[in-house]
């Protein structure tokens, strides 16, 4: 009669091992992707920040208009004739 399968590995040690060598790994993985995804939000509120100080320091009109044309990140910054910031 042939075997299909290996039977069970009894080694409770290795198999522990072996568990969290995997677990540390993924991790490690989901790790270095949630650095990634930080960095580039922080990216954008510099970049984001950057247009605050250049409104504050100049023509907000101006400052706004480049903003829109020059990145879609700083879209949400849009203000209608009338509106402020509300700082």
């Amino acid at each position: 009669m042939t075997m299909l399968f290996e039977p069970l590995n009894s080694d409770g040690h290795k198999r522990s091992v072996l568990y969290h060598a995997a677990r540390s790994s993924m991790l490690h993985d989901r790790l270095v992707n949630y650095m990634g995804r930080v960095d580039r939000l922080a990216d954008e509120v510099e970049r984001a920040a950057a247009v605050l100080i250049d409104v504050t320091h100049g023509s907000a009109v101006v400052a706004f208009q480049d903003a829109v044309f020059r990145t879609s990140s700083a879209a949400f910054l849009h203000l209608e004739a009338g509106q402020t910031l509300g700082l």
